[in-house]
């Protein structure tokens, strides 16, 4: 019989669901307006201040659609703005305003503390495993998007 409780993704699907519901609520009873998805984009941007639209779709897993919907309301939210590109004037940028950077002082603490009720009872070598784990599955499903057809057979 298929059980599937005993698969890791069925576990991380779970988890997925349940950190966005634990962030969305954290953020909020904080006083901030800003939701898990919008937490992702913020993530990428304070590592590296300009990204294309495009970009930031990719790396979150999302499409181009939903991705402009979403930085529409940043927009409106005063978190990012959109910009020409400096070295090609056809091409927009999303970048953090003012408001946007000063925001990873106050959620990443939030954010911090949701991680460590999600990881109470693990030590340091269990997390590790769990993201290289993790990290593989990831890399596994990605791989057969990126190569060839015939690199299946």
């Amino acid at each position: 019989m298929f059980n599937y409780e005993t698969m890791p993704l069925y576990w991380a699907n779970r988890l997925s669901f349940l950190t966005r519901r634990h962030l969305n609520a954290a953020f909020s009873k904080a006083g901030f307006k800003v939701v898990a998805e919008e937490w992702a984009v913020l993530l990428l941007l304070w590592r590296d201040e300009e990204q294309s639209p495009s970009a930031l779709a990719d790396a979150t897993i999302r499409d181009r659609t939903t991705m402009t919907r979403l930085l529409d309301g940043m927009v409106k939210k005063g978190i990012v703005q959109r910009e020409m590109a400096k070295d090609d004037r056809r091409r927009i940028v999303v970048r953090l305003t003012d408001h946007g950077g000063a925001l990873r002082g106050e959620l990443v603490p939030i954010a911090q503390a949701m991680i460590a009720q999600a990881s109470a009872g693990l030590d340091a070598a269990q997390i590790e495993h769990a993201a290289q784990t993790l990290r593989k599955m990831t890399e596994n499903l990605i791989a057969p998007d990126i190569r060839g057809k015939d690199d299946d057979v």
